[in-house]
């Protein structure tokens, strides 16, 4: 195997950084700290960054009628992201 495909857990100083990135994105769009997606949202990451482990899935910002999309990726080769998606009825 090459040197630079090799996968390797992501490091806990690179899952902080990437789940302050995407709860800042959230900030600036108008996305208030105290609504319960984001609160939802903030558990999943601060779970993700402690235990190591890969997370996928949809949070429901009902407020703001939209959902979030989320990754979480256990592996460096490839960095956290969320779509922040206009919820169908």
């Amino acid at each position: 195997m090459l040197f630079g495909l090799m996968k390797e857990i992501k490091c806990k100083k690179d899952r902080v950084q990437e789940g302050i990135s995407i709860l800042k994105q959230l900030r600036d769009n108008g996305v208030k700290e105290y609504s319960l997606g984001f609160v939802e949202l903030k558990t999943k990451i601060t779970e993700w960054i402690s235990n190591e482990c890969s997370w996928e899935g949809i949070i429901d910002f009902r407020d703001y009628g939209r959902v979030a999309e989320v990754e979480l990726p256990k592996y460096n080769n490839k960095a956290a992201g969320m779509n922040f998606r206009i919820k169908k009825c």
